[in-house]
């Protein structure tokens, strides 16, 4: 990507491009287009506190309020490629600790999903009986501040071994009945080419293991990790399967688009995970236009996640009405290719969100079917 930045023309693709261009003239004038286009040198340059990311940006009253309430349930850390796209965009609340993140409503729990539950050792969830969520990491290139996993992510007393990859391993070894196995975290890319590919080596030494699937976000917020020797190790352990995690239209630009296509042109199949936030992505017009840009992405747009129900998460939070909406009428004005499932994710498991699978509204949320058609309870007070 060397140089790449500064050959793109004025565009709506790439409206985002000029804002990243300001702020590295504005910041780092001094970088070279080397340094900038490091995924190494963008985490070595993200702030992780108040006093650093002031440097950059003034802080809102309820970011100030935030941060004075000394919540330290998520660390603060995001790449300057990444804060250069959410200082003037509804992203930024996402990233920056809000005023409502103080207060925790009576539905909201550490483990929204229950996962610890179901998780046979520390760092691997079996929910499923086909498929496990392997945690590669408890470590991030940025930290969302809705994270569904904010109990272990950026922890150092949550930190992920080697020999908690081996046990993990071990156990996918002796349970023939799992075919998939998604690498997540924390963020699967965040790992090192050679971490990553000691994962995939041993998992396609596993019979059973048919399916390989990664969790990130970093070709949106970390494209630069996105190299061409990454790709190429991945080419080598097809089928490999990637879930995107992308909010908003201003992630997809000219920028991503190069990470992007680098994943898809090796053979991997993206599928899109969106989460449904208030005053981020809660409008129509936004989740069409991400949908169809995922499209053009050559990504297949799949789940439309409701917010889990962490910690300080109310004002993140949606009606599901809201959303079946918003589905509704994407059906009417979208290729079908464009329309998500809408999933909330209750403990007891996933349900995808329709009028099937309501069963009722009281005061206090909605009761719904899940997977196993077992009724759940979703707290979604009135």
């Amino acid at each position: 990507m060397n140089g790449y930045l500064e050959s793109l023309p004025c565009s709506p693709m790439n409206h985002c491009i000029s804002t990243i261009q300001t702020f590295r003239q504005q910041f780092f004038p001094q970088i070279t287009n080397e340094q900038w286009n490091s995924w190494k040198w963008q985490l070595q340059n993200r702030p992780k506190t108040p006093e650093k990311l002031q440097q950059y940006l003034e802080l809102t009253p309820s970011e100030l309020t935030a941060f004075g309430g000394h919540q330290e349930r998520l660390p603060l850390g995001i790449t300057p490629y990444y804060l250069a796209l959410i200082t003037q965009s509804s992203l930024r609340k996402t990233m920056i600790p809000q005023e409502g993140e103080l207060l925790i409503s009576p539905e909201e729990r550490i483990d929204p999903l229950c996962e610890e539950k179901d998780s046979p050792l520390p760092n691997l969830v079996h929910r499923y009986s086909d498929r496990v969520l392997f945690l590669t990491t408890q470590n991030c290139a940025v930290y969302c501040r809705y994270c569904t996993r904010a109990r272990l992510v950026g922890q150092g007393e949550h930190r992920v071994s080697r020999s908690d990859w081996q046990q993990n391993l071990d156990y996918i070894h002796q349970h023939s009945e799992i075919r998939e196995v998604i690498l997540s975290g924390g963020d699967a890319l965040f790992l090192d080419d050679g971490s990553l590919e000691f994962l995939l080596q041993e998992l396609r030494k596993i019979p059973h293991v048919q399916i390989i699937r990664l969790g990130s976000k970093i070709p949106v917020v970390l494209p630069q990790r996105v190299t061409e020797d990454l790709v190429q190790m991945l080419r080598k352990y097809h089928p490999v399967y990637l879930s995107l995690h992308v909010l908003h239209p201003d992630e997809l630009n000219e920028v991503s688009k190069v990470a992007i296509s680098r994943l898809v042109d090796a053979g991997v199949v993206i599928a899109s995970q969106t989460v449904f936030l208030k005053g981020v992505n809660d409008r129509f017009e936004i989740i069409r236009e991400l949908m169809e840009k995922l499209l053009f992405f050559r990504i297949r747009p799949y789940a439309l996640y409701q917010c889990d129900l962490i910690h300080g998460s109310r004002h993140f939070r949606t009606s599901i009405q809201q959303g079946i909406e918003i589905i509704e009428k994407l059906r009417l004005h979208s290729s079908g290719y464009a329309v998500p499932h809408y999933i909330a994710d209750p403990p007891g498991g996933k349900v995808t969100l329709s009028p099937q699978t309501i069963i009722s509204r009281d005061e206090q949320g909605y009761h719904l079917k899940n997977w196993e058609g077992k009724p759940v309870f979703y707290p979604d007070p009135i």
